[in-house]
């Protein structure tokens, strides 16, 4: 995808830069998407019964996780964190409180769990914080948008 990424920790802006306007619409875009993103050939939204919305929103005695999912072969889960814009180190302790909620609530024994934080840029606190817990990782997101002409029918946009 394009939007013009800088090397993180730059401190560049750049022009035209696309992002998702609330945490909420990164939120939705991914839970929506599941099942067409690479995540989801390895994991599914975790669903408990009676869930309307799996995976989405957890909640927790320590807050609600944004997303939770199961590996669909392995005994394994991934506590996802979203932030839309720069994330900072107070992210990954916000991560590591809801790892370790799903070891004690719904793991059992012998399951890992893994964290992921997902925001548009990290600045070198949570590089540096992340370096030291090695079941947690960082992805960086990228916004792509097209406008496209019209088809036309019999010489006529529609």
């Amino acid at each position: 995808m394009t939007g013009g990424a800088e090397p993180v920790g730059s401190g560049v802006a750049v022009e035209n830069e696309q992002r998702f306007g609330l945490e909420r619409h990164l939120h939705d875009f991914l839970r929506d998407n599941w099942n067409h993103l690479k995540l989801g050939q390895d994991w599914t939204l975790f669903k408990k019964s009676g869930d309307d919305d799996p995976g989405y929103e957890y909640p927790t005695a320590v807050g609600r996780i944004d997303l939770l999912a199961k590996h669909k072969v392995q005994p394994r889960w991934l506590v996802i964190e979203l932030k839309r814009n720069q994330t900072s180190d107070q992210t990954v302790g916000q991560l590591l409180r809801y790892i370790g909620w799903v070891k004690q609530h719904l793991a059992e024994d012998g399951d890992e769990v893994h964290g992921m934080i997902i925001c548009r840029s990290a600045d070198d606190a949570l590089h540096y914080a992340l370096s030291t817990v090695p079941n947690a990782e960082l992805r960086l997101y990228e916004v792509e948008f097209h406008l496209k002409e019209a088809e036309t029918i019999l010489g006529r946009k529609r």
